[in-house]
């Protein structure tokens, strides 16, 4: 993994995980070999399955109202 100076591992990995927006840290890494560039789409799936969850617990709980 290569860095770039001003670039943080975790909010690299909370910008994986965020679907929408971003934190503008996507672009500042490379990956030199392919099982750490799926790991990172893993947490991008990851990312996608815990924002649909949280929608639909927030959705369900203002129904119930």
């Amino acid at each position: 993994m290569s860095k770039i100076p001003g670039q943080a591992p975790l909010v690299y990995t909370l910008d994986l995980l965020i679907p929408l927006g971003g934190l503008g840290q996507r672009t500042g890494w490379y990956w030199p070999n392919s099982s750490l560039q799926w790991l990172s789409y893993l947490l991008i799936a990851f990312g996608w399955m815990l924002t649909t969850a949280i929608i639909a617990g927030i959705t369900r709980t203002l129904q119930k109202n």
